[in-house]
Parts: structure tokens; C-alpha cells; sequence
């Protein structure tokens, strides 16, 4: 049973390289949101060392990850220069959250999507998650990704689709679960396959 497990892990740690892949384009550092705690900012991302990356704040804030161990479900291991360790979730956009210390928390927007406008996604009534090789997609409780998470989806989950909006981040919908219409969930439209009346 050795090698199927190393085999695991080679996969994990080769979708962990393509999420990267995907944030930071290798033909030039990408400019994006991006939020320290609360407060928003302009990063730039860029691949850096080992299947690693890093993140260059406005402020003057500079961090350097590498993975940390093998990836589990919806949170991959991630550690900084300074030893610390982080758990991060997401692909196109992601957050990372310290573990210990004081518990800070990075969140990073991808322009990488190309949003329709939101007129055109209200006249669908569901959607399916796309986690884009992921079996995650992280729901946020407002349409930012500095917002706190407010779920998971599983990847080919079919929802409602509420209402949608656009925003400095994109476009945005509401996704609700049939049946659970008290639960306030976001998504950004990047994570979301828009189904037609015969689907």
C-alpha cells in the first residue's frame, strides 16, 4: 500500500504547483486586491523559490511562502521566512490564515477571471460549483474576499442562484442551497458554471 499513498502525495503536491501556476503567471508579476486583516490594499504576486510564492503589499509588507506539507481537502500547510505556519485555502483567489502567533490573516483576489456582466447571470436560476481541480469552493458571507468564509462547496454541487452583482472584485452571486435560504453565501462567478434551462 507504500506506493499508492506516494503517488497521493505526488498528486497533491502537484495540484498545490498548479494552483500556484494558475495565481502567478509566469510571464509577469500580477497586480491584485488584496487585504492584511481588514484593511485593503494592492499586491503583487510572484512565483518564488520551490514551488513557493510571494506577496508584495502597498504598504511595504513583503511575504514569501513555501508549502509546508501535503495538501489535505481545503487547506494546504504554508510557511513564511520566518518559520511561521499558515493554512491556505482557495486557487484562483486565495486566504491564508497563521496558525498561532496572532492569527493574521492575508486574503488575495485574482483579475485572472473574466467575469460576464451581471445581467446576464441573474436570468440563470442555478449553478454548479467549480472548484477548477479542486474539491473545494470557498463561500464568503458578502461579495469580497476580504469578507470572512462562510462554507465550502463541493466542486459539482448544483445551487440556486439568488441575485448577482458586480464590484471592484467582479462579478459575484448568492448562492443558496435549495431549502436553506437563511444562510447568506457568496461566490465569486470565476467558481461558478451557469446552467441553462436543460441542464
Amino acid at each position: 500500500m507504500g506506493p499508492p499513498a506516494l503517488s497521493l502525495a505526488a498528486i497533491s503536491a502537484g495540484c498545490l504547483a498548479g494552483a500556484l501556476a494558475l495565481q502567478n503567471p509566469v510571464a509577469a508579476d500580477q497586480s491584485v486586491d488584496c487585504w492584511m486583516n481588514t484593511t485593503q490594499q494592492t499586491c503583487t504576486t510572484r512565483p518564488w523559490d520551490k514551488g513557493g510564492f510571494e506577496i508584495s503589499f502597498s504598504r511595504g509588507a513583503i511575504f514569501r511562502f513555501v508549502p509546508a506539507g501535503p495538501a489535505t481537502t481545503d487547506r494546504r500547510p504554508m510557511r513564511d521566512e520566518q518559520g511561521r505556519l499558515w493554512l491556505m485555502s482557495g486557487h484562483h483567489s486565495f486566504e491564508l490564515i497563521e496558525k498561532g502567533g496572532d492569527g493574521n490573516r492575508i486574503s488575495v483576489s485574482s483579475l485572472r477571471s473574466k467575469a460576464a456582466p451581471a445581467v446576464r447571470h441573474e436570468a440563470h436560476s442555478k449553478v454548479k460549483l467549480s472548484g477548477h481541480g479542486q474539491p473545494t469552493v470557498t463561500l464568503y458571507a458578502r461579495p469580497n474576499y476580504g469578507s470572512a468564509i462562510a462554507g465550502m462547496g463541493v466542486s459539482g454541487e448544483t445551487l440556486d442562484t439568488l441575485k448577482c452583482t458586480s464590484n471592484s472584485q467582479g462579478t459575484w452571486c448568492r448562492v443558496g442551497y435549495p431549502g436553506q435560504s437563511g444562510r447568506v453565501l457568496w461566490a465569486p462567478s470565476g467558481s461558478l458554471i451557469f446552467l441553462g434551462d436543460g441542464e
